[in-house]
């Protein structure tokens, strides 16, 4: 287990252009694999009452709001369309023995 990171998932379940919901450490995330990399990110828009990006659609790398129709890029979490007027939280991902590790805190923080 690498230190300051938990348990989200199987590197497996995440097919290619899929998002999935996950729980790291109490906090909500989504997972997206895009081009065989998975990237983490929070699962909650920065717009107003805070969509579930979990259930977003997913082109490359932007990620959209099914609520509010923000857009997000799930490596960095830069708003690419808004309303939202507030960056994304997103959070390191490690890959071992199968399994998706994500850090306990979003980058930055």
């Amino acid at each position: 287990m690498p230190a300051g990171f938990v348990l989200v998932a199987d590197e497996a379940d995440i097919g290619e252009g899929e998002v999935a919901g996950a729980f790291a450490t109490g906090h909500p995330v989504v997972l997206c694999r895009v081009r065989g990399k998975i990237y983490a990110c929070s699962s909650e828009c920065t717009f107003d009452d805070g969509g579930d990006l979990s259930k977003g659609e997913l082109d490359a790398y932007r990620l959209k709001c099914p609520d509010h129709g923000c857009e997000f890029d799930i490596r960095s979490g830069r708003i690419i369309s808004g309303p939202a007027d507030e960056q994304l939280p997103t959070y390191e991902v490690r890959i071992e023995g199968g399994h998706v590790w994500v850090s306990h805190r979003p980058r930055g923080f």
